[in-house]
């Protein structure tokens, strides 16, 4: 596990000793001891933003980004939000869509016992950011998808994962409804397993998560 001071972490992220030490409270980065923080989380925290300081979307807005690029109708938006919604998404970049749609879930890294992730397969919504899609090689020894915020501690629990930001599992704790996170995940375009990726810090991945996006967000401007 490598470690860094709580000042590097400041330095590397371009903030204070201060937000850093937030951050930690928050649960953003992971402290371990008085003065050391987890590099891998943040790592993590910073492809999170995509090198971007533009302010992320409500997690209502954030979840119907998802939906318009993937074709669909968003509907839990009124008409005007859903509009300069478009107009915001078709004039961005994919970086900025990547910060900006951040807030749909809060990301939870744990390891699990290889034996367990078959089980809780079961109750995470997987949108595939694992299998494959972009040109990528499928991942079996990972597990990467959606939960409902309420049922984590009961998972965590369940499954006795352990907090590590360099875990096999990730775990996306949302507020959306299950039938809507469900039904996106199940995109063609294959939009929210695009943003996963788009946020991870091995560079592969991230570079297939953009080139889909950039389609997806080709597609609305068409």
């Amino acid at each position: 596990m490598a470690l860094m001071t709580t000042q590097q972490a400041a330095d590397r992220i371009g903030a204070s000793v201060r937000h850093v030490q937030r951050l930690v409270a928050d649960g953003g980065l992971v402290a371990i001891g008085t003065d050391r923080i987890d590099a891998e989380s943040v790592a993590q925290w910073m492809a999170q933003r995509a090198g971007s300081r533009v302010r992320a979307w409500e997690e209502p807005t954030a979840w119907a980004a998802v939906a318009l690029l993937e074709g669909e109708p968003a509907q839990w938006l009124g008409q005007a939000q859903r509009s300069r919604l478009r107009s915001a998404l078709t004039d961005g970049t994919t970086a900025e869509l990547t910060a900006r749609t951040r807030n749909r879930a809060e990301v939870h890294h744990f390891h699990a016992h290889p034996r367990a992730l078959g089980h809780l397969t079961r109750d995470v919504i997987d949108p595939g950011t694992t299998q494959g899609i972009g040109g990528l090689t499928s991942a079996t020894d990972r597990l990467d998808g959606y939960v409902d915020e309420g049922a984590l501690r009961r998972l965590e629990q369940r499954y006795r994962l352990d907090p590590d930001p360099s875990g096999n599992v990730t775990l996306r704790a949302t507020n959306m409804s299950a039938d809507v996170v469900e039904a996106l995940a199940q995109g063609r375009r294959h939009v929210l397993a695009a943003l996963d990726l788009a946020t991870s810090t091995d560079a592969r991945e991230r570079s297939a998560g953009h080139r889909i996006l950039d389609r997806a967000l080709e597609r609305l401007r068409g």
